[in-house]
């Protein structure tokens, strides 16, 4: 898949889960409505920089994503093995698909690291 597809997903992925989180929260609750502020950020991030060409700026950013998902998904898999979320297998579900992005986020970095060399001419 070309970065600038995956971008494009995960933007609007991100923007519909930040927007969601206002509608299932019940009450307010701080953290879950940073949360969703958070995932909105993101998602206008990668909406923004989807169509910027390979930079080592473009290329930190999405290794921050990639941080920032593996990050959600190590706590999701921890608060699952800790009996906390889901008591059915199905709570492995959440963990594994921010695994996903978080992988996808990696391999974007790294394909798109590949910036032109300027020769030395002498």
């Amino acid at each position: 898949m070309k970065t600038k597809w995956m971008l494009t997903i995960f933007g609007i992925w991100y923007v519909v889960e930040g927007i969601s989180v206002f509608f299932t929260s019940g009450g307010f609750y701080f953290m879950s409505y940073g949360f969703g502020i958070f995932c909105i950020v993101l998602g206008l991030i990668c909406l923004m920089i989807r169509n910027e060409h390979p930079s080592r700026l473009r290329n930190s950013i999405l290794f921050i994503f990639f941080l920032s998902a593996l990050g959600i998904s190590l706590i999701a898999y921890y608060a699952q093995w800790n009996g906390m979320s889901m008591v059915s297998p199905v709570g492995y579900v959440i963990p594994t698909i921010w695994l996903f992005v978080a992988i996808g986020f990696l391999l974007a970095s790294r394909r798109s690291s590949s910036l032109p060399k300027v020769r030395n001419l002498q």
